[in-house]
């Protein structure tokens, strides 16, 4: 029994999708006018894995993800870059170069996203691609005298909408003093927000039954979502940040249309701050995905890091949890590793004849199912991946106590340790986690190597200055050597 905490109710429920054996799910997409952080890396990463346990527990997975390719930021970006190569700003060209901004950061976003291991969704509907569709759905809200034209724009009513507020908690008086909201006098009450914004001076435009002009943004996702997977479906996920007033005004105006649910289950992400302060570019700890690859190389440092703590918690990333989660990998690999050596060594001998290998197969298959119903609990449990990634450590100290055990032979120690390693392979597919080694071209090869090998004459010469300096020209290459009974082994970390 899988059990989510529903934001709309406040509390862990038993998930019961709507139709047997699949899920439709929706998830919030990036605005894509710059180039992606870690805080987008870690919502976008939070849904994979949801998404990938479900997979892994037998469901199909309708995902859709949307992509906001309008909107004020991408519009500045792109009246910025038109003026910085000195060009007058048209309609026309404002238009053509804000839809380049768009498509220049979503490639952005999807070779970042793709380095992470994070899928494409099934559908990734864009905003500009669903505009006819945004204004027939702004008609029928007119029409059911949930809306209302005012001076080129058109607002949602609030004050239809008897539950407005059931999904944040918050009543009225409390959301209109808890937020900015800005002045307009064509509004009838504060809450009201934009269905339809009337076009500005050569801002990208469309033309509408109230003038020229582009749709608001909590429009897009009430249509979109509702266009892919019907008027009601089963998840639909986000930023906490985006509670309040995005998926409130999503809710109020999806089941004003159709007079249906509209999510059964709403799932939000914590949100990230570096070293205890929010991300911002004026503070100088901004942290692109980008700049995190390449300062560590692993992706699955990053990943690791979200995964120590709980989806729907804050968390702080710094120099302290990237240092833990890797020594946490390393020991995964250190595992992974040793196991696949020794059964690459065994590999086409005959076999000790003393082994026992379906006596002691059976008990690691035992262990194995053991590990297999810890994992599932964890994630059954909204999706616990701290507890979940405990579980991958219980694996490798049962493998490591198989592989250093005397009283097994060497063919029965490497099998039920490989049995364990499939474990934590299965489970770390789930958690979108490649547990591969870095690569390591021919040259750079050719110089390890050659360390490796100095490092080993100088010890047996017991020459410890010299085997010091190779262990520490290896260190700064970010090798790690281990000393085996068939000699030193190196990869690098």
């Amino acid at each position: 029994m899988i059990t989510i905490y529903n934001t709309l109710t406040r509390k862990k429920e038993e998930f019961k999708p709507l139709e047997k054996g699949k899920i439709n799910m929706y998830v919030c997409g990036p605005t894509v006018y710059d180039v992606p952080h870690i805080g987008h890396a870690r919502s976008a990463y939070i849904f994979e894995f949801i998404r990938r346990y479900f997979e892994y527990v037998g469901f199909e997975v309708l995902f859709v993800r949307n992509v906001t390719d309008v909107d004020d930021k991408i519009i500045n970006k792109a009246a910025s870059e038109l003026e910085d190569l000195g060009e007058r700003i048209t309609a026309e060209r404002l238009k053509e170069r804000s839809r380049e901004v768009a498509v220049r950061y979503l490639d952005h976003y999807h070779r970042e996203m793709d380095i992470l291991g994070i899928r494409i969704p099934v559908f990734e509907p864009k905003a500009t691609e669903n505009i006819r569709e945004m204004i027939t759905f702004i008609e029928k809200l007119i029409e059911k005298g949930y809306a209302y034209a005012s001076g080129g724009n058109v607002y949602f009513s609030v004050e239809e909408v008897t539950d407005y507020g059931k999904l944040s908690g918050q009543d009225r008086e409390q959301m209109t003093h808890g937020v900015r909201i800005e002045v307009d006098e064509r509004k009838q009450y504060p809450l009201d927000f934009a269905l339809w914004k009337e076009v500005k001076s050569n801002e990208p435009s469309w033309p509408s039954p109230w003038g020229d002009g582009r749709p608001g943004w909590h429009i897009e996702c009430s249509v979109m979502s509702t266009a892919i997977l019907g008027e009601s479906f089963d998840i639909h996920g986000g930023g906490l940040d985006l509670i309040f007033p995005h998926h409130e005004n999503e809710i109020a105006q999806a089941e004003a249309a159709t007079g249906k649910k509209f999510a059964n289950y709403w799932i939000h992400n914590g949100l990230l701050t570096i070293n205890g302060e929010k991300m911002s570019k004026s503070l100088g700890n901004y942290t692109r995905i980008s700049d995190f690859l390449e300062k560590y190389e692993d992706p699955d440092l990053l990943k690791m890091i979200f995964l120590s703590s709980h989806y729907r918690s804050p968390m702080d990333y710094n120099e302290d949890k990237i240092e833990e989660a890797r020594r946490s990998r390393e020991r995964i690999m250190i595992f992974k590793d040793k196991t696949e050596r020794i059964m690459k060594d065994l590999a086409g001998t005959s076999g000790d004849k003393k082994s026992n290998i379906n006596k002691v197969m059976v008990k690691a298959q035992n262990v194995a199912n053991d590990l297999q119903t810890k994992f599932d609990e964890a994630m059954n449990d909204d999706f616990n991946t701290s507890q979940a990634l405990s579980v991958i450590f219980e694996a490798v100290r049962v493998g490591n106590e198989y592989l250093s055990n005397d009283e097994f032979s060497r063919e029965e120690k490497a099998h039920m340790a490989n049995a364990v390693k499939n474990s934590i392979l299965r489970f770390a597919d789930v958690l979108c986690l490649s547990l591969s080694f870095v690569q390591v071209d021919d040259a750079e090869t050719e110089e390890i190597e050659r360390l490796v090998s100095a490092r080993e004459e100088a010890r047996k010469n017991k020459d410890y200055a010299a085997s010091d300096k190779a262990r520490d020209e290896l260190a700064e290459k970010g090798v790690v050597v281990e000393d085996t009974q068939e000699g030193p082994v190196w990869r690098k970390s």
